[in-house]
């Protein structure tokens, strides 16, 4: 018969390593923090775009989307008048001076329009206003009275008049040489 000394047998044990199952943890949460920057960092750190190659084009195609939007000067029209006004002026702006209007927030794009130098100071302000009554009809469901609304396009239509370019000298005038 054989004797087994079962004392003897057994050994200490050691807990199981488990140091493998950091390196795909700490791949994973590479993964994640790259698709969280590309998703939510790039907006943030780039808000210019290039600059307009015709600013003059911008600005004649943006005054005549406006003239088209004179049938919704009416209150029960006046949802649709802020958001198709503010998708013009927000584009405009993108196209004459470079700013990414159309992507951010009203209070982010003010925000990097406080910080830039493209938008000019004195447009700021009534630029601003415009966009916070925008973000009123869109999301407050404001409705305007006619003269408000008509107040707001004449806002819309004199920053796009502050905002065209200079005119190029005419060859023809015979300008400096």
């Amino acid at each position: 018969m054989i004797e087994t000394n079962l004392i003897e047998d057994l050994r200490p044990l050691h807990p199981p390593d488990h140091g493998w199952v950091w390196v795909p943890l700490a791949l994973a949460a590479l993964v994640l923090g790259a698709l969280a920057w590309q998703r939510f960092g790039k907006r943030r750190a780039a808000p210019a775009v290039s600059a307009p190659a015709d600013p003059s084009s911008f600005w004649q195609v943006a005054l005549a989307e406006l003239e088209r939007l004179e049938p919704l000067l009416r209150p029960e029209r006046s949802r649709e008048y802020g958001l198709k006004s503010t998708d013009v002026l927000r584009r405009f702006i993108e196209s004459r001076y470079g700013l990414r209007a159309p992507t951010l927030a009203t209070e982010e794009f003010l925000s990097v329009a406080a910080h830039s130098p493209a938008l000019p100071l004195a447009h700021r302000e009534s630029l601003g206003r415009f966009l916070a009554l925008g973000d009123l009809f869109k999301f407050g469901r404001y409705v305007a009275s006619a003269e408000e609304l008509r107040r707001l396009h004449a806002t819309a239509v004199d920053f796009l008049m502050a905002s065209r370019p200079p005119a190029a000298p005419d060859p023809a005038e015979g300008g400096p040489t």
